[in-house]
């Protein structure tokens, strides 16, 4: 039922929606914005990761600020303080020395009047100090040498002539300069000691030479010495901002939470094949990659305000001095940036795991990039004009290290409380390259912030991260393109060169008119099967048709088909090699290793009708779906889906309009519910918005899952997934529906309920099923087709393939009372023998299985003719022989299946030639036989052998089981087969080898009738005894020889019998069996086993 609704917000909707794109993208940014908010964790952990690593940044601003509370070089210092010079303090103060053994004084020369001005200066010292004399500066300096960290300063006075006093010309200091710093104290040496030496000092000077004038003793004796010093006013000296540094690393590392999220959901969808899903509904690529860049912008814009928010939260001079515009479009635009970088790495990455080490990757180069632009590097005058202009547009070119570069300029515009900050208005007039200082002119820094050695300034980054945001966009669609798939399909490097590209009605496909035969797989002789071949000639006549040839055209025209195939192939390049190691290499059909997945394929599907067509793994009849679904382009034929070609973009295009396809296996987001993946498929179909919801819940409904419609799909059972991905096939009345094993993992109950499900939608489209169900084949099929080494096998209704392919019918006859009434079990078991021998006699067959109640028969298709009289004559003597029960059956579409996946492995193995296989019979002899061949005979022996053939769940050929044949059993054999040239007999005599084990484990072919061998490999000789078995020699016994008399063995003595011993892979001799006509059928040797050595049962048994 439809929603009726109106108004002019309807109608802007339904004008909107016209645009498929439009509401597709509607859909899928729908879709990134429940699946963000059902993973609410990473999502909250994107959001709020800013806040964690400012608070961390705080903790280290505040860190620092406690470190230089106390500086002056961190203060405003307009009218600073003057501090008074006070006296020389013990060596016990000095950071260094600590309580070691010291002296704060030395001085030279010591002559009178040094001498009495040291005395004055420890006398008259507050602090008691001493101070040591030497003779001259080079003992002073020796001493100090010698003793390291133990004196605090020295004094050495200058004299023209040590002897005379008025020859004074001065003094000198000596001291450490080194600023001490120790568990957070800070000693500046000027303060500690320098000053205080030299006040004292000058003081001690002038004392003394007043004293000398009896004009001016008095003043001598009443001196008063205060000496002050006093810094320049300034305002805070530092010009780097430790914040601005920090912040950059900091805001990037929270960045890098989005980043791997973006890239994590972004590979997944490809990995799990969603992405796919939606291709093959009908998504566009350009809704896609909007729908990400749409809900990233949102990401990015949201991230943008919080980092701000929370910047001005904790209070950072950074954030409250500089314009909210400057700070929030940094943070938006780099992030945008990084988004689109984000989706460009993804079109490298295929696995989900890779993400998170290619994200670790970004963050050690980003932090190590960053680290490198905060010492100014190349965001600098030198680097820029002088050095390497290339190097800073390397580095603009990734966005990390251009954020570093926009916080370093807020940073160092914030850098004191009288920082001015900086303004919109500003955010590109502050950024000046003037080096020279005579060009540079004056400003108020209290008012306004402007670098003068500045290449790159915050407008400049702004149009960066647009041109990086778009041009990043562009790559990566652009190289997830150009590169393959996750089913290795891609497009030519110049894709976006073609009109067809832009305007897809231009794509013309492979067309039908350049079919040909001069494409076919190596070996391949076309049909074989006498249907396939009818069906072949069918389709060829209808080719004929559609390109108006000559041919038989009444017949087709009346029927309409929904699918036609002609002649499809797909060819998978070699995975190693020119094709393998290079993405764009060119290889040929023929190079060793390519795959001919779909050897060509000639068949209908009439509408209707449900088509099954089976096979086992690796048959081909999975790529013919993703042919026909367009997941694979085929490499040769054509294919039409109610006219419009497959090869065709714009055929296709129609096509995906009215198909819908179920999976193999279910590709559902975890975090959506029933109902939300059907609204999103059935938008992106284009379904009309107002029927979305309706359709939606009247599918849910038919697949019985109304109750879990609210119920995230992670929490549903396989069953559950099964039946909700037939909902999605079923969307939009699809006229062509291709279901991919719809039951697998279903209970019975629910398997029949969408059995009846797909009989009910067969009405009025066409459905193509594949399925491992024979049961479920048989049932559903209108039309099977198995498929096998990438050919068409058979085709035909169920009872027309077990008809032709069938072992025969299946008898089955009870001859036990029906329940409630007494029965004598030797009676019972007596009419069972009786059951049995009258088979025997007249039918030649025996039972294939006893159970406890029916005795099973499998009567071969060429008894036939003589079932339907014994049938009869059966049904007569029923009554007489106790029988109560009889029942006749085809053989099951299991049987036919296995029957034609084993033919078409044998066939595989012929053409390819490949080896023998080793067969142990029931004697022991282990016998090498060829892939496939039903009867042999061994040549030691002449006993015949019936070998059963099956295939292993790899579809490889096995062997189930070895009976020897009477002469009676095996006439009959030969007879099942078709003729006596079917029989295998015993070689002829003729010159050869024998296989034989040595005791040592090797094997070797030994010349008939040697009676000495020598392994080459170990130089030891051997003693065989021959003896003769039907009329063959076979070997007795071999032992090690030890030669009489000390005689030296050589290949003479041996007839040459040394020869190369056989290994694994030893090609193999001439034949020992041949067929009815002498011819030999394979080749092989006969391997003897030695006493003491048991028969293996391997088959690389050697």
């Amino acid at each position: 039922m439809t929603r009726s609704s109106c108004g002019p917000f309807t109608s802007v909707i339904d004008f909107l929606y016209k645009s498929r794109t439009l509401q597709q993208f509607c859909a899928l940014y729908k879709k990134n914005a429940l699946v963000a908010w059902r993973n609410r964790r990473a999502t909250i952990l994107r959001l709020i990761a800013p806040f964690l690593f400012l608070l961390l940044a705080l903790l280290i601003d505040k860190a620092l600020q406690a470190n230089d509370r106390n500086s002056q070089a961190f203060q405003d210092q307009p009218n600073p303080t003057p501090e008074l010079i006070g006296d020389i303090p013990s060596c016990h103060d000095d950071l260094y020395i600590g309580d070691r053994p010291c002296q704060e004084l030395l001085y030279s020369p010591n002559n009178t009047l040094s001498n009495a001005i040291m005395a004055n200066v420890t006398t008259r010292n507050k602090i008691k100090i001493t101070a040591t004399g030497y003779r001259t500066q080079d003992e002073v300096n020796q001493y100090l040498l010698a003793n390291t960290d133990s004196v605090i300063a020295a004094v050495h006075f200058i004299f023209d002539d040590i002897n005379k006093e008025d020859t004074l010309n001065g003094f000198l200091l000596q001291t450490n300069t080194t600023v001490k710093v120790f568990k957070g104290d800070v000693q500046d040496p000027n303060k500690f000691v320098q000053l205080p030496v030299q006040s004292a000092v000058q003081r001690e000077l002038a004392r003394y030479f007043l004293s000398k004038n009896p004009a001016t003793k008095p003043a001598a004796d009443n001196l008063s010495w205060n000496l002050y010093v006093q810094v320049f006013a300034h305002p805070a000296i530092a010009t780097v901002s430790v914040l601005g540094q920090v912040l950059g690393p900091f805001v990037f590392a929270a960045a890098m939470f989005s980043f791997v999220s973006q890239i994590g959901f972004l590979v997944s969808e490809r990995e799990l094949g969603l992405r796919q899903a939606l291709r093959t509904m009908g998504m566009t690529e350009a809704a896609y990659w909007l729908s990400w860049a749409a809900w990233e912008f949102t990401m990015a814009f949201v991230l943008g305000h919080l980092i701000c928010c929370y910047g001005l939260l904790l209070q950072f001079r950074l954030f409250l001095d500089n314009s909210y515009g400057l700070l929030f479009f940094l943070f938006f635009l780099f992030l945008l940036a990084m988004s689109s970088l984000a989706m460009f790495i993804c079109s490298f990455i295929k696995k989900t795991t890779i993400a998170v080490y290619v994200g670790f990757a970004v963050f050690l180069i980003g932090w190590i990039m960053q680290t490198v632009v905060i010492f100014g590097v190349p965001y600098t005058p030198d680097f820029y004009d002088t050095l390497n202009w290339a190097l800073t547009c390397i580095f603009s070119m990734l966005p990390w290290t251009t954020l570093a570069k926009g916080f370093s300029d807020l940073g160092a515009a914030t850098v004191s409380d009288s920082s001015p900050g900086l303004r919109w208005s500003e955010r590109k007039s502050y950024c000046l390259n003037i080096p020279n200082r005579e060009d540079q002119f004056s400003y108020n820094p209290r008012e306004q912030y402007i670098s003068f050695k500045c290449v790159m300034p915050l407008n400049t980054i702004y149009w960066l991260y647009v041109a990086l945001w778009a041009g990043f966009l562009v790559l990566a669609i652009y190289v997830d393109n150009i590169l393959p798939n996750e089913f290795n399909v891609r497009r030519s490097p110049w894709y976006f060169l073609m009109p067809s590209y832009w305007i897809p009605s231009l794509s013309k496909g492979n067309g039908l008119g350049k079919l040909d035969d001069s494409h076919r797989a190596p070996g391949d002789t076309g049909a074989t099967d006498e249907d396939v071949a009818a069906e072949e000639s069918k389709v060829r006549s209808l080719l004929n048709h559609r390109t108006g040839k000559a041919g038989e055209l009444a017949s087709f025209v009346e029927q309409r088909n929904a699918v036609e195939v002609f002649g499809l192939q797909k060819v998978f390049p070699p995975s190693g090699g020119c094709a393998g190691t290079c993405c764009f290499c060119c290889y040929s059909e023929s190079s060793p290793g390519a795959f001919w997945a779909i050897k060509g394929s000639w068949f209908t599907i009439a509408e209707n009708q449900l088509f099954c067509l089976l096979g086992p793994n690796g048959a081909g009849k999975s790529t013919t779906i993703n042919c026909l679904t367009g997941v694979l382009p085929p490499s040769h034929g054509e294919a039409l889906v109610y006219g419009q070609a497959i090869s065709s973009v714009a055929g296709m295009d129609k096509i995906r309009s009215m198909m819908g396809v179920c999976p193999q296996f279910d590709v559902l987001w975890g975090e959506l519910n029933g109902r939300e993946h059907l609204q999103l498929y059935a938008s992106v179909k284009g379904i009309s918005w107002r029927d979305v919801v309706d359709e939606s819940a009247t599918l849910l409904e038919k697949v019985k899952l109304t109750y879990a419609a609210g119920q995230r799909t992670s929490a549903y059972s396989g069953g559950m997934k099964r039946r909700l991905s037939v909902a999605i096939a079923l969307l939009g009345d699809p006229k062509i529906v291709y279901l991919d094993e719809p039951t697998t993992g279903m209970d019975p109950i629910s398997r029949r309920y969408v059995w009846d499900i797909i009989q009910e939608a067969k009405v009025g489209r066409a459905i193509v099923l594949t399925t491992h169900s024979m049961e479920e084949a048989d049932i559903l099929g209108d039309r099977i087709a198995i498929m096998a080494k990438g050919k068409l096998r058979c085709i035909g209704t169920s009872l027309r393939l077990k008809q032709k392919f069938g072992s025969g019918y299946q008898v089955a006859v009870s001859v036990v009372p029906p329940r409630g009434s007494q029965a004598d079990l030797q009676m019972v078991a007596a009419r069972a023998d009786n059951i049995k021998q009258y088979f025997r006699e007249r039918l030649g067959e025996e039972p294939v299985e006893e159970g406890r109640v029916y005795i099973h028969y499998l009567i071969p298709r060429n008894k036939e003719a003589e079932l339907i009289p014994f049938l009869k004559e059966l049904e007569q003597q029923a009554a007489q022989l106790g029988i109560t029960d009889v029942q006749l059956s085809l053989t099951s579409l299991e049987e036919v299946f296995l029957n034609i996946a084993k033919t078409a492995e044998i066939e595989e193995a012929r053409n390819t030639n490949q080896k023998p296989m080793d067969v142990p019979l029931p004697d022991g002899t282990i016998l090498k036989v060829p892939l496939g061949m039903e009867l042999v005979t061994n040549p030691a022996t002449n006993i015949s052998y019936k070998i059963k053939w099956s295939t292993d769940e790899n579809g490889n050929l096995c062997v189930l089981d070895t009976t020897p044949l009477d002469a009676t059993q095996l006439a009959a054999a030969i007879a099942t087969q078709g003729g006596a040239s079917s029989a295998p007999v015993a070689a002829p005599q003729h010159p050869g080898t024998v296989e034989v084990r040595l005791p040592d484990g090797t094997s070797m072919l030994v010349p008939l009738n040697t009676p000495y061998v020598m392994n080459p490999l170990t130089n030891q000789p051997y003693q065989v005894t021959w003896g003769n078995q039907g009329g063959k020699p076979v070997v007795l016994s071999c032992v090690p020889y030890t030669p009489p008399g000390g005689v030296q063995m050589t290949p003479q003595h041996t007839n040459g019998a040394h020869s190369q011993p056989v290994m694994q892979d030893a090609p193999m001799q001439p034949a020992n069996y041949f067929d009815g006509n002498g011819r030999p059928v394979g080749e092989g040797s006969l391997q003897i086993p030695l006493p003491g050595s048991m028969p293996s049962t391997s088959s690389n048994h050697k």
